[in-house]
């Protein structure tokens, strides 16, 4: 019999779908020591089955390894079909669960909760588009978008940066506001946007302000290395990718408001 039988009829024990190991969890099953290669390298966890004996051991059960994560020593396994034993253990739990469904629930939710609380990374790249100092950047520049954005105003304070950053469903309109406080225009409607930025964010009006802006299709959000552009015009979206970027500001050392519109 393989060493490797035990994980074998382990997984054809499990009625998962998903199932996060760690290396010595699996040791415990084997009763042995995996081999160094095994925490060394990827492709020891490979799927290609055929001479490899351990990796018969999941391909034969119905499984394959979906993920590896060396570094904080996890194998993610994902069931491909259902065995006889398995379709039995499944019936079985189909009359516990019609009996006690609650408790089934519970069972269930319990079994799902490793594989969701393996660490996951999300990192946004964003490029930022110079509008430069609002008193001399007219609220019809075509560098300034009508749509979802994220603006960034930056000022001195003494011999310190401090900047503002918006997430806004309407990047003209917010610039607008602050145009017309520092111009010192007469809009009431229009100006209690600058006004709040004014006051939350402690910029001094009369001084020069300089603005950038994350446009829509700049900004790109990305989760364990599988990226997608960021929807700007979608509030949740735009406010993700501001909190990010106001979280950047703090970690550079500036003193810095997130105000969400």
């Amino acid at each position: 019999m393989s060493k490797y039988e035990p994980l074998r009829e382990h997984l054809a024990r499990l009625e998962d779908v998903v199932w996060a190991a760690k290396l010595d969890e699996l040791e415990d099953i084997l009763g042995t020591n995996l081999p160094k290669s095994a925490r060394e390298h990827r492709t020891w966890w490979a799927n290609s089955g055929g001479s490899l004996v351990h990796q018969n051991s999941w391909l034969d059960a119905g499984w394959r390894v979906e993920r590896t994560d060396l570094m904080r020593d996890v194998i993610v396994f994902r069931r491909l079909r259902i065995g006889g034993t398995i379709a039995v253990n499944r019936s079985q739990s189909a009359e516990r669960a019609a009996k006690s469904p609650k408790r089934a629930a519970e069972k269930r939710l319990a079994k799902e909760m490793p594989a969701l609380r393996q660490p996951a990374t999300v990192t946004l790249r964003s490029e930022w588009t110079a509008l430069g100092d609002v008193h001399n950047t007219p609220c019809s520049s075509n560098a300034i978008p009508q749509q979802g954005g994220v603006l960034r105003f930056a000022a001195m304070e003494g011999e310190s940066l401090v900047t503002a950053i918006v997430a806004t469903l309407g990047v003209q309109q917010v610039y607008r506001g602050l145009r017309i406080q520092v111009k010192g225009l007469d809009a009431e409607d229009e100006s209690r946007v600058g006004t709040e930025l004014v006051e939350k964010a402690g910029l001094d009006a009369s001084e020069p302000v300089e603005c950038d802006v994350v446009k829509s299709g700049n900004a790109w959000l990305l989760t364990d290395g599988r990226g997608r552009k960021a929807d700007l015009d979608d509030r949740s979206e735009c406010y993700l990718v501001a909190q990010l970027l106001y979280l950047q500001e703090l970690q550079s050392g500036r003193k810095s408001t997130l105000l969400l519109r």
